[in-house]
C-alpha cells in the first residue's frame, strides 16, 4: 500500500493538531481564550485552532532547588529576627484547577502567588511566637502554624500539605542569653526538686516523731485508767533484767546476783 503525496504531507499537520495530555495534568482547552473544555481527556486528543494549559497534579516543592529549602528572615513577637530554612510542599486540587485557571490563567502566576503567599505567611507565623517560645517544648507545633497562616494568605488556589522549618538561628548575643537562661532554668528546676524532697523527709520526720509522742500519750492514758498495767510493765521490764538466769533476786546487790551465777 502506497501513501500519497498529499498524504504525507497531511500527516505532519495532522499530528500538530493533536495534543498528548498525561494522567498527572489537569489540562484546561481553550479556543481564542475561550474555555471549550474544563478538563481534556487522557492521552492524545484532536484539537485543532486550541491552545491547551495543564496543571500538574502532582505534589511541589517549594523552593525547587537541589536543597528544597530556602533561607529567609522574619521578626518575632520579641521583637528579635531570626533566619530559618523554610521548605513547602503544595498541590492544586483538582476540583479547583478550572477556577484556578479562570482567575490565573497559567500555572506560572499561581506560582508566584504561592510564592508571596509562603514569605508572606511565614513572616505572619512567627510574628505570634516569641523567642523564647520557639526554643520551647512549643516548637513541635511551629510548623503547623507556618502552614496554616501560609494556607489562609493564598486561599483555595493550592493545597499547602506540608511545612518544614528547620536549622532556626538567631543573632549571637540573643543565643547566648538564652543558653545562659537555660542553664539558670535548670539549675533552678534541680534546687526545687532537692528541696522538695527536702521538705517530703522533714514532714515524715515530723509525722512519726508525732506519731510516736501520740502512742506515747495514748500508753500513758492507758496505764492511768488502768492500774494493772502498771504491774504488767514491771512484769515485762523485770523479765528483761533477769533474762538468762536462774533465780533472780529483786532488790538485791551486784554481789547477790553473782553469786547466784556460781562467781567465787
Amino acid at each position: 500500500m502506497t501513501i500519497s503525496r498529499w498524504t504525507r504531507l497531511a500527516l505532519p499537520v495532522l499530528a500538530l493538531a493533536c495534543t498528548s495530555v498525561d494522567a498527572t495534568d489537569h489540562c484546561v482547552q481553550t479556543r481564542y481564550g475561550k474555555i471549550v473544555k474544563d478538563k481534556m481527556d487522557v492521552g492524545l486528543t484532536w484539537a485543532p485552532l486550541t491552545e491547551e494549559t495543564c496543571f500538574s497534579l502532582t505534589d511541589q516543592q517549594y523552593p525547587s532547588n537541589a536543597d528544597g529549602k530556602e533561607e529567609i528572615e522574619a521578626q518575632t513577637s520579641d521583637p528579635v529576627t531570626i533566619s530559618s530554612d523554610l521548605s513547602v510542599t503544595f498541590a492544586y486540587d483538582p476540583a479547583r484547577v478550572t477556577e484556578v485557571f479562570k482567575e490565573k490563567r497559567t500555572p506560572n502566576a499561581v506560582e508566584m502567588e504561592v510564592l508571596n503567599a509562603i514569605r508572606s505567611g511565614y513572616r505572619s507565623a512567627i510574628a505570634s511566637w516569641s523567642v523564647a517560645d520557639i526554643f520551647s517544648p512549643r516548637r513541635a507545633y511551629l510548623d503547623d502554624s507556618v502552614r496554616t497562616h501560609i494556607q489562609r494568605k493564598i486561599g483555595t488556589r493550592v493545597v499547602i500539605k506540608q511545612v518544614f522549618v528547620r536549622d532556626i538561628r538567631v543573632p549571637p548575643a540573643i543565643e547566648q542569653a538564652r543558653i545562659i537562661s537555660a542553664k539558670k532554668t535548670q539549675e533552678l528546676d534541680a534546687a526545687k526538686q532537692q528541696e522538695a524532697i527536702a521538705i517530703a523527709n522533714a514532714n515524715a520526720t515530723i509525722a512519726e516523731a508525732r506519731g510516736e509522742a501520740e502512742a506515747s500519750k495514748l500508753k500513758a492514758t492507758a496505764l492511768a485508767s488502768n492500774p494493772k498495767m502498771i504491774d504488767l510493765q514491771i512484769a515485762e521490764h523485770m523479765s528483761k533484767i533477769c533474762a538468762g538466769v536462774q533465780t533472780c533476786i529483786i532488790g538485791g546487790t551486784t554481789q547477790d546476783l553473782l553469786r547466784v551465777r556460781g562467781a567465787p
